[in-house]
Formats: structure tokens, sequence, C-alpha cells
């Protein structure tokens, strides 16, 4: 084998017309196209058949060329080596191999990792291989094209993201939030919060297969899961992509000041990081169990619906500076042991923590080791100055656990806290200050 080059070319959105003039002489130049079985299947066969379909009107009649098959991968460097494992079995005459991708981010992205990978893996062989991507037209700029929309109205921001991060990501001041490839249809979660966002769902873009779906959201997602299966029925395989658009345009105004992004925090045996949706059955149970419900301002129980939307909000709270919230993970097993969060109310630089823990996990001082990491991250990386907590009087365990990290009992509020049964009971408050925190580090 004799790779001197390795190209990457878009194909746009799955129609022969929308392939760039560029891209369809980089084709003609290819010896090999290496084309990726993504899927199972039919599935595999279609989108297989789809790419070689472009291919083949493109490329000039009187030009040479084969299509090597290289078998999918669990993880990066298995797919890394599957495709040097077919460029090592090319005839030597074979010096041009083209990878051929959907004007799809991920799979653009994808796609360039693999060629460089192989390029630094050829280096260290004493082989150069030159590498080029050109680029094809991408769905987003179709999807806007043909609903006769521009991305960016009036130089308003756009947001491209994934499925998996849509929930946890958005906000309206985002602004165009772009969507490429979600088949599960993750703004489906954001119907309820946001329901007058504007959808606008497309797929096979540009092709005769074409279909657009354009409405409030909350009003057109059956429609948009009706036709996708539809899709899938009759061709086995669905390119889609999707834009959000709050009907009104961005919210004016500054956007407020955000906490800090953080990873995880531990002290060997207890790990708090901050909450995602994946956490809700954690928020769930900490909220109802007995113990939890006997102090509770309400003593409702939380619903799965309510506790994946509190989990699908947190990102937003987070990056508005209005609440951190955390889960806490028993650094032994991994499991979800509780939650513990703090809201920035009051005065600027004070935040007010609340916390809670599965009765699983209670009697381990669990309470306590969460307090102490949040706040050093309060105090050393969000800029609080001051933390409060309280609890409601008979509650001594809350307040142990807040005395064993530092917080001090500042006195008692008469009826500030409301009961189940419409009564107000008396507040237990604490504080930490910075300095105090500080001196105590050092003691």
């Amino acid at each position: 084998m004799v790779i001197e080059r390795l190209r990457v070319i878009g194909l746009g959105a799955g129609g022969a017309e929308h392939v760039t003039a560029e891209a369809a002489h980089a084709l003609a130049t290819v010896d090999v196209l290496l084309v990726e079985e993504t899927g199972t299947g039919a599935h595999t066969a279609h989108l297989a058949a789809a790419r070689r379909a472009v291919c083949d009107a493109l490329i000039p009649a009187d030009h040479r060329y084969r299509v090597v098959d290289v078998p999918t991968a669990a993880d990066s460097a298995a797919r890394v080596d599957a495709y040097a494992l077919a460029l090592d079995a090319l005839d030597s005459e074979e010096t041009t191999a083209g990878l051929p991708v959907w004007g799809e981010p991920a799979a653009e992205g994808a796609a360039i990792g693999v060629v460089e990978a192989l390029v630094e893996r050829y280096a260290g062989r004493g082989v150069h291989v030159d590498h080029d991507v050109i680029a094809g037209i991408s769905a987003p700029q179709l999807l806007a094209a043909r609903h006769r929309v521009v991305l960016g109205r009036s130089g308003a921001p756009v947001h491209l993201t994934s499925g998996p991060r849509l929930a946890d990501e958005y906000e309206p001041t985002l602004g165009d939030v772009v969507v490429p490839s979600d088949p599960d249809l993750a703004c489906a979660g954001l119907a309820d919060a946001f329901p007058d966002l504007v959808l606008f769902w497309g797929a096979y873009l540009g092709t005769p297969d074409e279909q657009l779906v354009h409405g409030r959201l909350a009003g057109v997602l059956e429609d948009v899961r009706r036709v996708r299966a539809d899709c899938l029925e009759r061709h086995g395989w669905v390119l889609d992509t999707y834009l959000l658009r709050s009907p009104g345009g961005v919210p004016a105004g500054p956007v407020p000041a955000g906490f800090p992004e953080t990873g995880p925090l531990t002290d060997g045996v207890l790990t708090v990081r901050p909450v995602t949706v994946a956490d809700w059955e954690v928020v769930r149970d900490e909220h109802n169990n007995e113990e939890s419900l006997r102090w509770d301002f309400s003593g409702e129980p939380l619903g799965d619906e309510e506790a994946r939307r509190k989990t699908a909000g947190a990102a937003r709270e987070w990056r508005r500076g209005r609440a951190a919230r955390f889960v806490m993970v028993d650094a032994a097993s991994g499991a979800g042991a509780g939650v513990i969060g703090v809201l920035r109310l009051g005065p600027p630089g004070t935040g007010l923590v609340g916390y809670g823990v599965l009765p699983a996990f209670r009697g381990r001082g669990f309470t306590t080791r969460a307090l102490r990491l949040v706040s050093r991250w309060a105090f050393e990386e969000a800029g609080l100055a001051r933390l409060e907590l309280g609890h409601k009087v008979g509650n001594e365990a809350s307040g142990r656990a807040a005395a064993r990290a530092g917080f001090h009992a500042e006195g008692r509020l008469s009826g500030r806290l409301p009961n189940p049964d419409g009564t107000w009971s008396d507040e237990v408050y604490y504080s930490l200050t910075r300095e105090a925190f500080s001196a105590g580090s050092r003691g």
C-alpha cells in the first residue's frame, strides 16, 4: 500500500444537486471511497446505497474507482484501526482515498478525527500522507433555506447542539438553536416549559423525498413523530435536522452572570457533581421519602415528570446564576446518595443552601461532607462571601450536620416556614462566612 492522500468530502444533506462543485471535483480524484457501515441490517444497506448513489451521480463514468466498506467499530481507537486495515489492503496504484460524509456536524467531525489519527499513525511509520477537507452544504444551511428563513435573525446568535445536550443547555438567550440528527426528538422535553417555541424540522433535505414540518413546538411534535416514523418505514433511514426559535426573538437586556463551571468535587468518600437530566430519580426519591416529606413545606410527593423538569432546568439555573444544584454520589459504589444546592438570593454574595440524603445513605456523614465540599467551591470558585441555611425546629439531625460542617446558629425566626397542615414552624438559622470557613480550614 502506498497511500498518498486522504480526503474528507462533504456530500451535503443527501441530494447530488446540493454537493458543491469543489466536492464533486474532489470525488473525481479518488481511487477508492472508504464507506463506513453504520447501523444494522437494512438500515446500514439503505445508508450505504444512498451515499453511493450520490457518488455515482457525480463521478465521471470514465473515472475508475472502487468502494471499500469499512466495518463499524465500538470506539474511536477501533474505528481508526478499521480504516487503517482497509488502507493497508489497497492495491499499489490506489493512492488517493476519499471519505464521503453527510453534511451533519457529528459525522463530519468524526471523519476528520479519523483522518487526523491516520495521518499521525503513518507519520510514525515514516510515511507522509497529505489530507484535506472539502466542505459540502451543511444540513443547517439547507434546512433554513428550505423553510425560507435565515439563521441568526438580525445578528442574533446561532447555537448548534446535540439531542442529548439540548434539555440541559436550552434557554431563549441562545437564539436560534439547531439540532442535527436527533432520532429521540429531545425537543419534546422543552414543550412544557417553552410550548410557543417555533420548530422547523426537515428530512432528506434537497431530495425528491424531502419532508418539512413547521409550527408551534407543542402543536407539531406529533406530526413530526408521525412523518419520521413513515420515513423510516419507507426508506429504512432518516437524515433530519431541526431548528428551534423563540417567536418573539432573543430576549433583550443583559444575561445574568452564571455560576462558574465545575467538575466533580470529592473528598474520597463522597463526590458532588452538577445535576444532569439523568439524575431525576435521585431528585425524586430524595424528596419523596417519609422523613423528607415530614419536613417539607407542602408534604406533596414529587412526580416523575416534575422531577425530570427540575433536573432538565438545572443547567439553565446554573448558567443564569440563580442556583447551583449538585447530586451527592457515594464514591465507593457510584450510586446517587442525595442532593445539595446553593441558591443565590438576598444581598449580593449570599447563597442559601439546601440539602437532603436518601435513607439508605443516612448516618454516614454525607451531609456534612457535602456541605464542606460545596462551601469550599462557593467561597473559592463562585465568589460568594456568605452561606445561609435553616431548618424547622425539631429537625435536629439537619442542624447537627450543619454545625459539623462549620455553620453557626444565628438565631430562631418565628413562624417562618409553612407546614403541610397549614400551620407555620419556627426556623433555626445558620450561617458560614468565607472568613470563618478559611479560618476553620487552616485550623
